[in-house]
């Protein structure tokens, strides 16, 4: 047992002969602090402020061009006579066509000077609603509403309704304005065919060679700007809203609980809105000719700070963005940061003034050094180099102890996690936070045939047999470079090319399912289970580009593979159990094995889960034990067999076929091959198909 020195505390050591220092600069350093906390809080509301006003101004920027844009796409189809105004069938199809692509809108409108009325209308569950508004001796005041449902791809038309409308096009702020300037206005609307909807529109008249139609218009609720604010996060209590010349705010929700919306700024409940009214009459604020930010500190008392509000022009109708925040959200953890700042001066004034080289290093410098080392080691996963350092400073004594006990706690806990990988990814430097990336890999998944017939004939030893099972595997994987990812029951599931590169991964894959299969046959036969030859093992191996890295929250991760040429490889193993074969690979792992591999090319399937149909391999052995795998001349009468098959010569497949079967002794794809033949003999399939098989099941 290691010698046990008499221990004192660093803080006993510190205190004794730092203590004077100590307070002095901590005292200095507190009176500093003080002045310059006012200072900074108003840094920081002016920095949450530009990243607020950016942000809205973006966005708002945003959504403004994407309406011009459609609006100059709208006359621009008019114009150019690609469709018809009164072209109905056409006409829905672009306004449809605007709404789908354009998320922000939520009017597409046209209003003729008769004061009737076409438009298309997005509502808040992006459900599409047609509105037409007829006004005549033939129609009255009729109103027709026609609603669809979008779906993926297209759109599905729900019902038709009809009522009567007041509403007249020609009447309305947007159309006026338009009939009266020369280009493209904004306006704010309110009023529309389905009721009162506050918006802002962009609209102009659309005159055709000296031809006045009517006006086009595009709008945006003013409800889908309410919910930009909600998205935003000021502080834990701040809020931002948007300020309209007339004392008028947006807020995300109405300060009676209703929908969002303008509301008057004077007459609100709201502490928030309040605080803002009090800065607009405080400082003067003219909402309709502001150059630049403007801050504003709200008093509550003489001494006491009650708000910080922040006014930043918008580009945009003479709006405002305004940012009203609790001072309690900027000063409430200055106190206790004060007293972090005095304690850490302390502190480092002291180990500064006091510290001699001898007691440095004795006590402190080595011991830490040494320490530090261990825990490199224990970063490594090298913990078997793990020793105690004893130190006569009581917490570091303590803390190298403590590292032993730890040390000791994952050598246990270790077999729990994929140790190798561990070590893999510290050293190729990949960080244990959420991420990925799409790469070549190549996945492999194995999975024991008969494992519940085990479980039934050998409940005693079912925990050993499956342990040593799942040990071979993951050796052969690791000999093979490759990464075991996770056991799911008596299955293994292992890639290539990652968290190491590998440019061989295909092959190296391949190589390990060969390897597994002949460690599994040995396996096997010292298993001393009676009818062990119905145990076995089904293999499936694929390529392609898959998402592998931390894949999880940022509590819990796992690194994984995932994508889709990871179900297929998962579906491949499955597929064994139908041709009675070991080991399948896709189409992409034959390719970039190449000439490595020795493969049957078995059928074309389209497995579970998937549409379109591959060549599926089986996999024989590797190209450099040719010698040892004897006559190959069955692989060639089946593949020949299956080309009669793909051509729908359905005897001469069965013969070659047959052949196949002969040559080998016992082939079961063959087998199953000729089975299919003879059932499309009686009933041949449509004239469209081109050989796929359809796996029905995983």
């Amino acid at each position: 047992m290691a010698r046990r020195f008499r221990r004192v505390g660093i803080g006993t050591t510190l205190t004794l002969l730092l203590a004077g220092i100590c307070i002095l600069t901590a005292a200095l350093v507190h009176g500093s602090w003080q002045r310059t906390s006012n200072r900074n809080a108003n840094d920081l509301v002016k920095e949450i402020n530009t990243r607020i006003a950016d942000t809205v101004a973006s966005n708002l920027q945003s959504v403004l061009t994407n309406a011009t844009a459609s609006e100059e796409a709208l006359r621009t189809i008019f114009f150019q006579g690609v469709i018809k105004v009164d072209d109905e069938a056409k006409r829905e199809f672009v306004f449809l066509s605007l709404l789908q692509s354009q998320p922000s809108l939520s009017w597409v409108g046209f209003g003729w000077p008769d004061g009737n009325f076409f438009g298309a209308r997005k509502d808040a569950d992006d459900s599409i609603r047609m509105v037409e508004v007829r006004h005549g001796p033939a129609d009255g005041d009729k109103l027709r509403v026609d609603s669809y449902r979008t779906i993926v791809g297209d759109i599905q038309f729900l019902n038709r309704e009809f009522s009567t409308s007041q509403f007249r096009s020609n009447e309305q702020p947007w159309y006026q304005a338009a009939d009266a300037a020369k280009q493209a206005i904004w306006t704010e609307t309110n009023d529309t065919p389905l009721g009162p909807q506050p918006a802002i529109s962009i609209s102009s008249k659309l005159v055709i060679y000296g031809h006045y139609l009517g006006v086009m218009n595009v709008a945006i609720d003013i409800d889908r700007l309410s919910r930009l604010l909600t998205a935003l996060k000021v502080t834990r209590h701040g809020r931002a809203f948007i300020l309209a010349p007339g004392n008028r705010i947006l807020s995300a929700a109405a300060m009676d609980g209703s929908m969002g919306g303008w509301h008057d700024l004077m007459i609100t409940k709201d502490p928030l809105a309040s605080a803002i009214a009090r800065a607009l009459k405080q400082d003067k604020v003219n909402l309709s000719s502001m150059p630049a930010p403007r801050n504003v500190t709200v008093m509550d008392s003489m001494t006491t700070i009650g708000h910080y509000v922040t006014f930043t022009p918008l580009p945009f109708q003479h709006w405002v963005i305004a940012t009203a925040i609790p001072a309690e959200d900027i000063l409430g953890d200055i106190p206790a940061a004060t007293q972090r700042l005095y304690f850490l001066i302390v502190g480092l004034v002291a180990l500064i003034s006091v510290l001699g080289a001898f007691l440095t290093h004795r006590l402190i410098a080595r011991p830490i050094a040494g320490i530090a080392g261990q825990m490199h080691q224990i970063e490594q996963f090298r913990l078997d180099r793990i020793s105690y350092r004893p130190s006569r400073l009581r917490e570091l004594d303590d803390l190298s102890h403590a590292l032993r006990l730890m040390a000791g706690g994952l050598s246990a806990f270790r077999k729990y996690l994929p140790a190798d990988l561990v070590e893999t990814l510290i050293r190729e430097g990949i960080e244990a936070r959420p991420g990925g990336r799409t790469q070549p890999l190549t996945v492999m998944f194995t999975d024991l045939a008969g494992f519940t017939g085990l479980t039934e004939a050998e409940p005693d030893r079912i925990v050993e047999i499956l342990g040593d099972h799942l040990d071979a595997m993951s050796r052969i994987v690791h000999e093979h470079t490759g990464t075991v990812d996770k056991f799911i029951g008596d299955s293994v599931m292992a890639f290539w090319n990652a968290p190491t590169a590998n440019p061989n991964h295909a092959a190296a894959a391949c190589n390990a399912a060969l390897a597994c299969r002949t460690a599994f046959f040995q396996f096997r036969e010292r298993m001393g289970i009676p009818d062990h030859r119905k145990i076995g093992l089904r293999i499936g191996v694929n390529s392609g580009e898959i998402l592998v890295g931390n894949i999880g929250s940022r509590d819990r991760l796992n690194y994984t593979a995932i994508g889709d040429a990871v179900n297929v490889a998962s579906r491949l193993e499955a597929l064994n159990k139908r041709y009675g074969t070991d080991i399948l690979v896709g189409e992409a792992t034959r390719e970039a094995a190449g000439g490595a591999i020795i493969v049957r090319r078995l059928d074309r399937v389209a497995v579970y889960g998937r549409r379109g149909g591959q060549v599926v391999y089986e996999l024989i052995g590797r190209t450099e034990d040719r010698s040892q795998l004897g006559d190959l001349a069955w692989i060639e009468s089946y593949e020949s067999g299956f080309d009669r098959y793909l051509q729908r010569d359905w005897s001469g497949a069965i013969d070659l076929f047959q052949r196949a079967d002969q040559k080998r002794g016992e082939d079961a794809p063959s087998r199953h091959m000729i089975l299919r033949c003879r059932s499309f003999i009686d009933q041949p399939p449509p004239a469209d198909w081109d050989g796929t098989d359809v796996a029905e099941s995983k």
